[in-house]
């Protein structure tokens, strides 16, 4: 929904709310009352004012959107510098990230819809030059972060469900038994699987990338890597 200018709702001189509060007030609501809830009229309401007075600030509503990502993002890190080798602190990062998205679940539609080409990074707060000052080869470094974002989005969404199906274990006991003791009785919880899987892919992208390496000789003297094989 894209915000209009018109004669009879003018625009306000001077800016009656910050950026900033506008967007802590979209996150409670949609905390509260869920994505569907918020709206410029809603918004505006809840700040106490015309919805003209969004417009210093917001073209839209997606903008709106991708402010509340923003907030949350700054909420996840903290900003605070992480310590230890890149194979501690970007696990780190990606647990941060996947608590604040369990934190605002109605943000994670909004997350898993947003199409950018640094979407790892931003997500994860992971600076490219860190990774490669520890030695990271420059090809793993945006894959990696890609690929661990994409397993936070897909794994806080399907968190989500699981606690909506675990309300319904009782009748689930009665229709498939063997299936409600599996998930009364799991042996891992969702942060340990969380963990393991996060390992494995810091394990499988960095060996990928190895392996396609060693698929190509050094430079020849025009300057051009030449495939063995």
């Amino acid at each position: 929904m894209t915000l209009v200018y018109t004669d009879s709702v003018p625009r306000p001189r001077i800016p009656l709310i910050s950026r900033h509060n506008a967007l802590v007030a979209a996150l409670e609501i949609m905390d509260s009352e869920g994505l569907e809830a918020l709206s410029i009229r809603r918004l505006a309401a809840a700040l106490g004012v015309n919805g003209a007075s969004l417009y210093h600030h917001f073209a839209s509503k997606e903008e709106i959107l991708a402010g509340t990502v923003e907030i949350a993002l700054a909420e996840a890190h903290d900003g605070r510098e992480p310590s230890g080798t890149w194979r501690e602190w970007l696990p780190e990062n990606a647990r941060n990230l996947r608590r604040t998205l369990l934190a605002h679940p109605a943000l994670l539609p909004v997350v898993a819809g947003l199409r950018m080409h640094d979407l790892g990074p931003r997500l994860l707060k992971a600076p490219a030059g860190r990774l490669l000052d520890e030695g990271v080869p420059v090809a793993v470094v945006v894959p990696l972060l890609d690929a661990l974002a994409a397993f936070v989005i897909s794994s806080s969404i399907h968190e989500t469900v699981v606690e909506t199906r675990d309300d319904q274990l009782a009748a689930l006991a009665e229709q498939d038994p063997p299936l409600a003791r599996a998930l009364t009785d799991r042996g891992l919880g969702a942060g340990q699987i969380f963990d393991l899987v996060v390992t494995c892919i810091l394990d499988a992208i960095e060996s990928a990338v190895e392996q396609q390496r060693a698929r190509w000789t050094p430079m020849n003297p025009r300057g051009r890597r030449r495939a063995t094989g």
